[in-house]
């Protein structure tokens, strides 16, 4: 067979709103704002530079099912410009972007194809010969429990390179929701050669035996808990059929993490210094993307004591950001958050035999299965909920309580004293 190249891609949300940011830096939330397009831009420059076969979208291409007339023209564009360079797309509809939706603001170019709520094989040729059969179904309606995996079928040639394109929850990630549940036993079943999978953020590439399993992840990262680099992945495929993945990142603004201890730091000052070398440290290695970064303060020390109000932080904030030109490519620090402790040690105090170490040890073993049926009506995957917390996100709630209880009942806690 012909060796060929295709690009896998997922997860555009394009149109994906912007909570917040704009009222705290214009500047900040109008460049998130634009990003998810320009990394719809990249994506298709991609393509091109690389003279890929064809594309693959493996679902929520669009952030909602009614997306903006802006936002449909764009994806039009981006797909009209492949097709003028004879790169063809095949997209299926996840559960953002739902067959129900409204989507008939544009008119598409015949060389990008949507796959139906029925399973449905596609062949791909180039110059009259057949270099890759695609199999794959869209969401009907956002709601989609059933293992559409289970309905894919065996490729109808056994030469032919095969695909499955689907936007699924493989092994029950519960990072993301639960729709169209699959196991890697499911698709072993279907002797298709490369599985194109979307739906979860995180990129992450298995071979098995005789067939690869990918995510591509999003193309932008949407919010902070969308850290480092986001793209795509190329997957070249060589005349024996053997398919190699390699990523490509496509972001223009990028999210991360800085943790930064305070236990050797005297004074806000100097912590202010260690926050903007970290973030100095974090910009450098940001590819030149503009660069969105959440600090968490971390350790035991007496500057705990400083940094139990909210108006303390937002000062520390304040000078930080004031080390920072938002000149592109920039660093702007999105919140400090603050999980340090005081220097008694938790552990230990949970121990003494009085009313706050009781409680503590109430705290500290309250499981989260306990938990979880309390926390569900504030936290879940309903619109009108905060995101759904994962077992390592209440027990950092866990430690942050038993801090604050510390703080709030134990004489001497707040002046950072071990007696």
């Amino acid at each position: 067979m012909p060796a060929f190249k295709f690009v896998h891609s997922a997860d555009l949300h394009i149109d994906s709103p912007i909570k917040g940011l704009k009222s705290r830096d214009p500047i900040v939330g109008k460049r998130v704002e634009k990003a998810g397009f320009q990394a719809l831009d990249n994506l298709v420059a991609l393509c091109i530079r690389e003279s890929a076969d064809f594309l693959l979208i493996a679902g929520d291409a669009y952030d909602g099912e009614v997306p903006s007339p802006y936002a449909q023209v764009k994806l039009r564009d981006a797909l009209q410009s492949l097709a003028d360079v004879g790169i063809h797309t095949y997209i299926v509809h996840g559960n953002h972007d739902p067959l129900a939706g409204r989507y008939d603001s544009v008119v598409y170019p015949v060389e990008a194809h949507f796959f139906g709520s029925e399973i449905e094989w596609m062949s791909h040729e180039r110059d009259g010969q057949t270099l890759a059969q695609i199999q794959g179904v869209s969401y009907p309606q956002r709601d989609v429990t059933e293992n559409l995996a289970a309905q894919f079928t065996e490729p109808p040639d056994s030469s032919v390179f095969s695909i499955g394109l689907l936007h699924c929850n493989l092994g029950g990630n519960a990072a993301h929701a639960d729709y169209a549940p699959c196991s890697m036993a499911d698709l072993a079943q279907k002797e298709i050669e490369y599985w194109a999978l979307g739906h979860v953020h995180k990129r992450s590439v298995e071979t098995q035996q005789f067939m690869t399993v990918a995510y591509s992840g999003n193309i932008q990262g949407r919010d902070i808990g969308e850290p480092g680099a986001r793209g795509c992945l190329v997957v070249d495929v060589n005349d024996s059929g053997h398919p190699s993945p390699r990523f490509e990142p496509l972001d223009v603004v990028r999210w991360e993490h800085v943790q930064v201890a305070i236990d050797d730091l005297s004074g806000i000052d100097a912590l202010r210094d260690a926050i903007v070398a970290d973030l100095r440290n974090a910009q450098s290695v940001a590819d030149d993307r503009d660069l969105i970064c959440r600090v968490t303060l971390t350790g035991r020390g007496a500057l705990h004591s400083d940094l139990n109000s909210s108006a303390a932080i937002a000062g520390l904030e304040n000078l930080v950001r004031e080390e920072f030109d938002l000149v592109s490519p920039w660093v702007w620090l999105e919140r400090i958050k603050v999980n340090t402790r005081t220097d008694i040690d938790i552990d230990l105090r949970m121990e003494q035999d009085d009313f706050l170490g009781e409680v503590l040890k109430s705290v500290s073993t309250t499981s989260f299965a306990e938990l979880e049926p309390l926390l569900s009506e504030v936290f879940s995957e309903r619109a009108d909920r905060r995101n759904k917390l994962s077992e390592a996100d209440v027990k950092e709630l866990q430690q942050e309580a038993m801090t604050y209880l510390l703080d709030l009942l134990e004489p001497g806690a707040q002046s950072g004293s071990t007696s």
